[in-house]
C-alpha cells in the first residue's frame, strides 16, 4: 500500500481495482438439454456458494497455478474466492458450448462439415466479457483447474500445412468431460437421458454417443478386430490335415523304403 503520508504517487498496480467475475448463462430464450442448467445449478452451489460435496471436493484437490512444485502434493492453502469464481465462470461457459453426447467445444458451422473451435480469446470473452491479455490469463489458469479435476481434456493443438508450404495455427481442439462433471455434481441420469433422446431426434449423420459406447463394449481377439461369435461368423471346423500334406507323406514314405531295400 502506498505511503500516503510522504507524498509519494501511487502506482499503477496500487491504483488498480482487482477485477472480480461472475458467471453468466448465455442465450437465455435458448432451449437446452435439462442436464446444462442442473449441472450449472450444483456448480454455483458448491463453487460460489461453497455448501455441498462439489466444493470440498474441488477446493483441495484442484491444482493452483503458480504454486511451488516442491509443495503442489502437500499444500496447505485451498482455492480461493478469486480462483473459484474464474473457475466457475470458465465452466459455466463450457457447459453452454460443449456438445451433449460428445462433450467437443464448438458450435455448428453454417452448411455443414466440422464445427468451428473457439480460440482461447473467444473463451475469455465468453467466460468473461473481455479479451485482454490479462482475461487470457485468467482463461488459461481456469482451463488448466479444469483439466486438473478431470472436468476437460487437455488441449489438441492443430497446426496444417497450407499451399504455400507453410504451417498455420487453428484453434485448439477441446472436450469437456460430461461423465466426470456429471458424477461429481449427481446429475448423471439426467446425463444419460439428454444423451438418448438426442440419438433419438438427431438421426443419422451426427456422431452417436450410444453407438460409440456399444462399440467399445463389443469384445475383440487378440488382432483387434471382432470375435466371430459376436460378429455372427462361426470359425470353420477342422477337416483333416491341410491340401498336400497327403502327398507329402507318401513321398517321405516311399524315400524310407528305398533305403531300407538297399
Amino acid at each position: 500500500m502506498p505511503n500516503l503520508g510522504t507524498g509519494t504517487p501511487p502506482t499503477p498496480d496500487a491504483t488498480r481495482a482487482h477485477k472480480r467475475v461472475q458467471w453468466r448463462k448465455p442465450d437465455r430464450n435458448k432451449k437446452r438439454p435439462g442436464v446444462i442448467d442442473a449441472t450449472r445449478a450444483e456448480l454455483v452451489r458448491g463453487l460460489e456458494q461453497r455448501h455441498g460435496s462439489v466444493w470440498m471436493r474441488v477446493r483441495h484437490a484442484v491444482s493452483i497455478a503458480a504454486y511451488p512444485i516442491a509443495r503442489a502434493l502437500h499444500r496447505v492453502r485451498g482455492l480461493r474466492s478469486d480462483g473459484a469464481e474464474s473457475l466457475l465462470a470458465m465452466a459455466v461457459a463450457l457447459l453452454y458450448l460443449a456438445d451433449v453426447r460428445t462433450g467437443f467445444v464448438g458450435k455448428p458451422r453454417p452448411g455443414g462439415g466440422p464445427w468451428l473451435r473457439y480460440t482461447l480469446a473467444d473463451l475469455a470473452q465468453l467466460a468473461y466479457g473481455s479479451q485482454t491479455e490479462a482475461d487470457q490469463r485468467r482463461a488459461r489458469r481456469a482451463l488448466d483447474m479444469m483439466i486438473s479435476l478431470g472436468w476437460a481434456s487437455p488441449t489438441k493443438q492443430v497446426r496444417r500445412f497450407t499451399a504455400d508450404e507453410s504451417f498455420q495455427s487453428e484453434p485448439g481442439v477441446r472436450f469437456l468431460n460430461w461423465a466426470r462433471i456429471c458424477a461429481m455434481t449427481g446429475t448423471s441420469w439426467l446425463l444419460k437421458r439428454d444423451r438418448q433422446h438426442a440419438d433419438r431426434t438427431r438421426g443419422p449423420g451426427t456422431a452417436s454417443f450410444e453407438d460409440a459406447r456399444r462399440r467399445r463394449q463389443k469384445p475383440q481377439d487378440a488382432t483387434g478386430g471382432l470375435r466371430p461369435a459376436v460378429a455372427g461368423m462361426a470359425r470353420p471346423r477342422a477337416t483333416g490335415d491341410p491340401p498336400g500334406r497327403t502327398d507329402g507323406a507318401r513321398h517321405i514314405a516311399g524315400i524310407l523304403d528305398l533305403l531300407a531295400k538297399g
